[in-house]
C-alpha cells in the first residue's frame, strides 16, 4: 500500500503533519496508539469535507445521517518510540454499496520511515431511524471502489470463547463524539486497557483488528474483557448491564 499524494490525487487524499507531545506519549516513550488513531480520524473528516461538501460530516448531520467508522486493519512497521513529529495520510477508496473504504499511511516526519499503514471501512447511518444507507445510491457524488493487489485484507473476528482479565467503566461526558456517541479510539483505550501492567510495558504493538458492532451511549457500563494468546489478544467489549457485544478487537505484538 502506497498513497500518492500529487496534483492528480489532490480531490480524493489528504496530508497532515503534528507534532507529538509528551503528553501524547505513555511510560514507555512511545506514542500512544489512540493518540494516532484521533489523527487519523482528523484528517479524514478534512479529506471528505474536500471531496464533496454534501458527503462532509457536518452537512450529514445537518441532514439527519452521520459517518460511522466499522472496521479498521492496521499493521506497525517501526515502534512508536521516541517520534517527535508524524505526518499522516489519507486516501479515498470510494464506496461499494453500504461500505466506504479509506486507506491511511503514518511517517516518522523526521525520519521519513514508515510507522504504520492502515485500511478501514465506513458507513452513512441515518440518525433518525439507525438505518445503514447504501451509499452508492444515496450518495453517488463519492466514486466506486476498486480493489488493489496490495490491499490490507480486513480480518474476521470472533468473540473469545474465555476470558483471562476484565475492566470495568462507565461512560464519560469526554467519550462522546458529534454524534452523542461514543468516539472509536475510547473502545480501543477500553480494550488496551484491561490487559496487564507488564504486558502493555514489554511488548510492541504488531497489528490491530477492530470491529464497531454497536454503539455506547453517555452512563453505560462497559465490560472490557481479554482472552490472552501467547503474543496475540483477542478482545471484547460489551454492555455490561445487557451483555451485548459493542466491539471486537484482535492484537498481535512483538
Amino acid at each position: 500500500m502506497t498513497i500518492v499524494i500529487n496534483k492528480d490525487t489532490d480531490r480524493y487524499t489528504y496530508e497532515s503533519i503534528f507534532p507529538i507531545s509528551i503528553a501524547e506519549t505513555d511510560c514507555t516513550g512511545r506514542i500512544k496508539p489512540v493518540v494516532i488513531l484521533n489523527y487519523m480520524q482528523d484528517i479524514a473528516e478534512k479529506s471528505i469535507n474536500k471531496y464533496d461538501k454534501k458527503l462532509s460530516c457536518n452537512d450529514l448531520i445537518s441532514n439527519g445521517f452521520g459517518w460511522f467508522l466499522i472496521r479498521y486493519r492496521i499493521e506497525f512497521e517501526n515502534d512508536l518510540k521516541d517520534i517527535k513529529e508524524i505526518k499522516v495520510q489519507t486516501e479515498s477508496r470510494g464506496s461499494q454499496r453500504l461500505n466506504a473504504y479509506r486507506d491511511f499511511e503514518v511517517f516518522d516526519n523526521l525520519t521519513g520511515k514508515r510507522i504504520l499503514k492502515a485500511a478501514t471501512t465506513w458507513m452513512i447511518v441515518d440518525l433518525n431511524n439507525k438505518s445503514v444507507v447504501n451509499i452508492s445510491q444515496k450518495f453517488p457524488e463519492l466514486f466506486s471502489f476498486e480493489k488493489r493487489e496490495d490491499d490490507l485484507v480486513l480480518q474476521k473476528l470472533k468473540s473469545p470463547e474465555t476470558i483471562d482479565r476484565e475492566k470495568l467503566f462507565s461512560v464519560r461526558f469526554d467519550d462522546l463524539d458529534v454524534n452523542n456517541h461514543v468516539n472509536n479510539t475510547v473502545y480501543i483505550s477500553w480494550a488496551l486497557e484491561a490487559l496487564d501492567f507488564e504486558f502493555r510495558k514489554t511488548n510492541t504493538l504488531k497489528s490491530l483488528d477492530i470491529y464497531f458492532k454497536h454503539e455506547a451511549k453517555y452512563g453505560d457500563d462497559i465490560l472490557s474483557q481479554v482472552k490472552y494468546n501467547n503474543k496475540i489478544t483477542e478482545h471484547v467489549i460489551r454492555n455490561a448491564k445487557t451483555n451485548e457485544e459493542l466491539c471486537l478487537l484482535k492484537a498481535e505484538y512483538v
